[in-house]
């Protein structure tokens, strides 16, 4: 995190140093429009178009990643339903689940892994 915040600012001193010595005006043509700039902020507005743009990319790349990924979670979610199979929240080992299990066997089963009905809470000396 340190070494990111130091480029930033040796970036952000560059920059600066850039649009010291380019501050010289130019003409801009686009389309039929005509403008006087300085050449400095020209080229950075550019950089902070190219910047968004890249960004924009880069956040509709990890939205698709994360909806493909929240799809396949579901789809496992519902062949292990169909299957009558689901995993266990301490070891992820498989467990087969009868459709006339009853509240009280499912309770029996918490009651060995670890976190289940009957652990006690710790003592604390003080």
């Amino acid at each position: 995190m340190q070494f990111l915040a130091i480029l930033m600012l040796v970036f952000a001193v560059l920059v600066a140093t850039f649009a010291v010595q380019n501050a010289y005006p130019v003409t801009i043509y686009f389309l039929k429009w005509q403008f006087e700039a300085s050449f400095a902020l020209v080229i950075l507005i550019s950089l902070l178009i190219g910047a968004v743009a890249v960004g924009s990319l880069g956040l509709v790349h990890q939205a698709t990643n994360r909806i493909k990924a929240r799809n396949q979670v579901r789809g496992k979610e519902e062949k292990s339903v169909a299957t009558g199979e689901v995993r266990t929240e301490k070891t992820g080992d498989p467990a087969k689940i009868s459709p006339e299990a009853s509240p009280e066997a499912s309770l029996e089963a918490k009651e060995d892994v670890a976190g289940g009905v009957d652990d006690s809470p710790q003592e604390v000396e003080g």
